[in-house]
């Protein structure tokens, strides 16, 4: 039995409702973003890139063509892994209606495999032309067929194909695609190679009608929040245990579009899914003219596919409620302004409560309803409070944190404007003590939808929905991807002080933060190139952590109250003025002009 694995309990519901107050509605539609700056330039840039841009479209660069020669190399490799006796029986689910045309190639794709030991069911959906006939007409005992007298949708087809499938592994193959003669010999080494995948995909070429080249290759590596967010992952590339069925159950029937998608996100939250860096399987737009996607009139479904997806949200529960917190913990929020997003953030560190952890806010000369509220706080003994008459900035304020913090309890630095979700907490501390040389651990940063930066960050994200956007485009900061991606753990070499974990032992063995050469930003970039390359620590994402961003509401306070003075010299300069250097004894680099 598949362990499952969640994230959030009922409490999320509070969270939820609060964003949709900042959400852009999506108007049934899905929002393309498919021209992309290529920055990469070997395999290892491709894999980093390709986990917020999966999409590369022609003409591809000689940079392009190595990386997807790469991916041939590991074809061979992953045919070289499939057993040769005893091979797995594998069921190929192939649904089928009024294709009479190309319904033979998709056919002899299948049976041109080099791996042999498969069955192929056939579900013809009630075709009114001669698709039966060419079907009855392939001699090839592998072949099932099954027949619907009138047309009862995809979904339904494809449950009637999982209900007879015998095979120990499930793929699917639309009859308006096909596959390369290695795919199947692929897929069953992957699974060899990677014996607690309960599922994994691959790439594709796409194609446009009938066209000999391809347009674009889709391939990204697994994440799990641009999943949610957008799917990159199509059926025809996909392939499971036939035990993820047995659990899960089949594909819903009452959506008429996207069911795809839906059901992949099912399986991603309750099953282990890897991504293989193979193209194999050539999918085609335009090749039959009633495919789902011509229809229009079926974008109503996603809406249907969102409530689903926000009904799961509302009732996960997370395997790590039980967990042991081993080291105490001060969580470090610098303030100024934006009193509820305060509140919000410091609500979800006080429930549920933990006893392990201190709350300390420094308070950067807020208006007098903060200070009361922060008051209130501190003489019913739930947070330490430091109030400075003096906006310093995020960096020496965090340092002032650190400095009255218990000096055994790690850190944890938290903007005001973040909203810790049930258990984040705790999992980024399991997950500090568990990888090696880690030094600093980052959750996911979730910018609700209707977030301008969104798409700075994941590119192929559609921004009209939350997504994680601490692995960045933008900041080009993955690295060391894995080849075979399970989605949970990802190396960075920076991540952005908004919620960020960090061991007491990297703390003491480090110089700190530094406000001299980094009042507000940069003192971020100077910690993380610190840890990793005079410490030789490491900076890891975990997508089992979730934590919402408002996004810098305490930045637009100081804006609009102090556009040419204040917040020029502390956002737009990141600099001290002459009087604070002299009175906090720092000095003014001759480059930082």
């Amino acid at each position: 039995m598949m362990k499952k694995i969640y994230f959030f309990n009922n409490n999320i519901t509070r969270v939820k409702s609060l964003l949709k107050k900042i959400t852009k509605k999506s108007k049934g539609r899905i929002f393309e973003n498919t021209s992309h700056d290529r920055v990469f330039d070997d395999f290892e840039g491709f894999l980093a890139s390709s986990y917020t841009q999966p999409v590369i479209h022609a003409p591809f660069r000689e940079e392009d063509k190595r990386c997807f020669a790469t991916m041939e190399n590991i074809t061979q490799y992953l045919t070289q892994q499939t057993p040769k006796e005893n091979p797995p029986l594998i069921s190929i689910i192939m649904p089928t209606h009024n294709r009479q045309n190309i319904i033979k190639t998709a056919i002899n794709s299948v049976l041109k495999q080099n791996y042999k030991n498969f069955e192929l069911i056939i579900i013809d959906d009630g075709s009114t032309d001669n698709t039966t006939k060419i079907i009855q007409k392939i001699k090839d005992q592998r072949i099932k067929l099954l027949k619907n007298k009138k047309c009862q949708g995809v979904s339904h087809a494809r449950n009637q194909g999982l209900k007879n499938a015998k095979g120990q592994y499930i793929s699917y193959l639309d009859s308006d695609n096909t596959w390369d003669p290695r795919y199947l010999e692929a897929m069953i080494g992957a699974f060899q190679k990677l014996p607690n995948a309960d599922a994994i995909y691959g790439g594709q070429l796409l194609y446009r009608g009938e066209q000999k080249n391809p347009f674009a290759i889709r391939y990204g590596s697994y994440n799990k929040s641009l999943l949610q967010n957008r799917n990159y992952i199509d059926l025809n590339t996909f392939c499971h245990k036939k035990e993820v069925y047995e659990t899960l159950g089949g594909f819903d029937e009452n959506l008429k579009r996207y069911v795809d998608w839906d059901y992949i996100l099912q399986i991603a939250e309750t099953s282990q899914i890897y991504s293989i860096p193979i193209l194999l399987s050539h999918y085609y737009y335009d090749k039959a003219p009633n495919t789902i996607t011509n229809n229009p009139q079926l974008n109503i479904h996603l809406k249907k596919l969102r409530q689903k997806q926000e009904k799961r949200i509302k009732n996960r529960e997370t395997p790590l409620k039980n967990i042991e917190t081993k080291k105490n913990v001060s969580a470090i929020i610098p303030s100024y302004e934006s009193l509820e997003d305060l509140k919000e953030c410091i609500k979800s560190l006080l429930k549920p409560k933990r006893e392990w952890l201190e709350i300390i806010v420094i308070d950067n000369n807020s208006n007098k309803s903060v200070i009361e509220y922060l008051k209130k706080l501190e003489t019913k003994n739930k947070i330490k409070l430091i109030l400075n008459k003096t906006n310093y900035g995020f960096t020496y304020a965090i340092n002032q944190g650190i400095k009255i913090s218990k000096p055994q309890n790690d850190i944890l630095i938290l903007n005001n404007d973040a909203i810790i979700t049930p258990n984040s907490i705790e999992i980024m501390q399991k997950k500090a003590y568990e990888l090696p040389e880690c030094g600093i651990i980052v959750p996911q940063q979730v910018l609700p939808a209707g977030t301008p930066t969104i798409t700075t960050h994941v590119p192929y994200a559609n921004p009209d929905y939350e997504c994680d956007v601490n692995p960045s485009a933008h900041h080009k900061n993955i690295i060391n991807p894995p080849l075979f991606h399970s989605g949970k753990i990802l190396e960075l070499n920076f991540a952005p002080f908004f919620c960020t974990y960090i061991k007491r032992t990297t703390l003491n063995q480090s110089l700190g933060l530094d406000p001299e050469y980094g009042r507000h930003y940069r003192s971020d970039r100077i910690y993380c190139n610190y840890i990793r390359h005079i410490m030789n620590q490491k900076i890891y994402h975990t997508s089992e952590a979730i934590v919402y961003h408002k996004l810098q509401k305490s930045t637009n306070h100081l804006k609009k109250e102090n556009q040419t003075t204040e917040y020029k010299t502390m956002f737009i300069k990141n600099q001290w003025t002459k009087e604070e250097r002299k009175k906090l004894g720092y000095q003014k680099a001759p480059w930082d002009t």
